[in-house]
């Protein structure tokens, strides 16, 4: 057997079987896994993964006709090339392999790569290819940064004055409108990222109506409404540089959007994924006037100005979430059944104008139901998932995109009583649910199906001051605490939950665990399920509360970054 196909081989034990024993055969010079649907040849081989960890080298079973022989099987490779051959793996297998042999432990164990891609893993965070920084030097610092973390450590603080105007934070830099024709931008620090704080402003010729941006392709979109009194209002959708610049990927400077719908009293919600932006118009008085306007919802392709979609949907309807996977939409309707969540096919159509009954369904996924008047629904989840640190930024890593939780905001009326709630519903678990779908069209699944194991409810101090309560696995509010007030932090990355929380009462660890099961009190016991049992959830997750000597002020909000978290009073921002 040649030293390559020995490699692969063991690759493959680990990957596809982990430490169950596993039957293999050669055929020629290659092993052929008899549990993947391959015939078996007359000489047969069978390994038992991790069977006996105690020994350096792993151990093999060989059976010839009649004959069974035992013997240990020295790995003609050096550890370098081993290494290299398990860096292949994702990291359970990874983990899993280091329980086969004491010599795959020590060569994973002591090497920084692997180790860096194991607590990148565990850390939730992606590693920046562009960075120039030492693998041994990016695991050292990655470690700090997860015990400040952990510890809620700061390395500094300061304060921003604030307007009444649009704001944004996003990539770590807060925006906002003031003079209603300037962007006032700052980049927050990060001292372990070697991230220095930058302030700087842009002025415009036209006045600023809202405004998204996304740093990781230094692009900004602002939106102007032109006109005052319906038909002969316009909105321009203006592409620049976060410089104020035209974009240099956009072949046009602004997209125009003209409808008889529009009037100067709209609302939006902006977008950017990739070279796609989204923007939903809706009008906020016949919203709250509960009448049946028609709220568009649009697609552009930025870089060429294409329209690809249009999606008509009414006052209690809510476009809510775009992304790349397989080109699919998120959304939540307000149904005779209760709210659900749909997940919708948005690809370009042929004629991208339909209603929203009409657009292509993957699957629906009920949510609890409300004993009382639904007011609004609103779902968040940051950052965007094509976004990676501008290029030249030199940080060594970043928020991992491939699990983040999407938090579902609900306002409700109950017993005449107004209350918030919020559902934090995990990326992975939507996808799991939509790669359920993929053979049943549109399909509909019971919120006990699929909710109380995968989510968590909770419920939600109200804040009209912002909405940038999401980032990543965590989530941030602000809450009374001991006559003053405090941010309250949840952070749903799996293993952080399992390691870095308080265990004793002696304990300095800020961080405790979420009860395993949650059941709503007080106003969310309006929650029921399908079945009208109370509604129950199980996600697990940490939870850790920062006193703020300084907030007194029950209009204060909090916001939350990757590294930074904000808290928002009535005159200036906290950091």
């Amino acid at each position: 057997m040649s030293n390559y196909v020995l490699g692969t081989y063991w690759e493959h034990m680990v990957r596809c079987h982990g430490n169950r024993p596993i039957a293999m055969t050669t055929n020629h010079m290659f092993p052929i896994c008899s549990l993947c649907n391959i015939s078996v040849p007359p000489t047969r081989l069978s390994v038992l993964a991790g069977s006996n960890p105690g020994h350096n080298t792993p151990s093999a079973q060989v059976s010839v006709g009649s004959r069974q022989h035992r013997l240990t099987m020295e790995l003609p490779l050096p550890d370098e090339l081993i290494g290299s051959i398990v860096d292949h793996l994702d990291v359970p297998s990874l983990l899993r392999c280091m329980q086969v042999c004491k010599l795959f432990y020590s060569i994973i164990s002591e090497s920084a790569h692997l180790i860096y891609k194991i607590e990148l893993f565990a850390s939730h965070m992606e590693d920046n290819e562009y960075s120039s920084m030492e693998t041994v030097n990016r695991l050292n610092l990655l470690r700090e940064y997860n015990r400040k973390w952990n510890d809620l450590e700061w390395t500094s603080s300061g304060s921003i004055p604030m307007t009444n105007g649009c704001w944004e934070l996003s990539g770590g830099i807060l925006a906002q409108v003031i003079h209603r024709n300037t962007l006032s931008l700052v980049q927050l620090p990060c001292k372990l990222k070697d991230i220095p704080e930058r302030r700087w402003s842009v002025p415009f010729d036209f006045r600023i109506c809202d405004f998204t941006l996304d740093n990781s392709q230094d692009l900004v979109v602002l939106l102007e409404l032109v006109g005052t009194f319906p038909p002969n209002v316009s909105c321009n959708i203006h592409l620049r540089t976060l410089s104020g610049e035209q974009h240099p990927r956009a072949a046009e400077t602004q997209i125009t959007y003209t409808s008889t719908s529009l009037h100067a009293t709209l609302s939006f919600m902006i977008q950017i994924c990739g070279n796609r932006v989204a923007v939903l118009f809706y009008d906020q008085l016949f919203f709250e006037l509960d009448t049946l306007s028609t709220n568009p919802f649009l697609v552009w392709n930025w870089q060429t100005g294409q329209q690809e979609l249009v999606i008509c949907s009414h006052s209690r309807d809510y476009i809510l979430r775009l992304h790349d996977r397989g080109s699919d939409l998120a959304t939540i309707i307000r149904s005779d059944s209760g709210p659900a969540l749909q997940i919708l096919r948005a690809s370009a159509q042929v004629d991208p104008i339909l209603p929203l009954e009409e657009t292509p369904c993957v699957c629906e996924l009920q949510l609890p139901r409300v004993q009382g008047d639904v007011e609004w629904l609103l779902v968040r989840s940051e950052p965007t998932p094509t976004w990676k640190p501008p290029t030249g930024s030199g940080v060594p890593f970043y928020a991992s995109r491939k699990d983040y939780i999407f938090s579902v905001s609900i306002r409700a009326i109950v017993d005449e009583m107004d209350g918030n709630a919020v559902l934090f519903i995990p990326l992975s678990t939507l996808l799991l649910e939509v790669e359920r779908s993929h053979d049943v069209p549109r399909r509909n699944v019971p919120w006990d199906a699929w909710g109380p194991d995968r989510t968590r409810i909770i419920s939600m101090q109200p804040s009209e001051t912002w909405i940038c309560y999401t980032y990543g696995m965590k989530f941030i509010q602000h809450v009374p605490w001991n006559n003053g007030y405090a941010a309250q932090v949840y952070d749903f990355n799996p293993y952080a939950a399992r390691k870095h929380v308080k265990t004793t009462v002696d304990s300095l660890l800020p961080w405790k665990h979420l009860a395993e099961e949650s059941k709503p009190a007080g106003w969310c016991e309006g929650f029921c399920s399908s079945e009208q049992e109370q509604v129950v959830t199980r996600l697990p997750g940490r939870v850790a509360t920062i006193a703020l000597a300084h907030s007194n002020n029950s209009q204060d909000a909090a916001m939350i970054g990757e590294d930074n978290i904000v808290i928002v009073q009535v005159a200036y921002l906290k950091l």
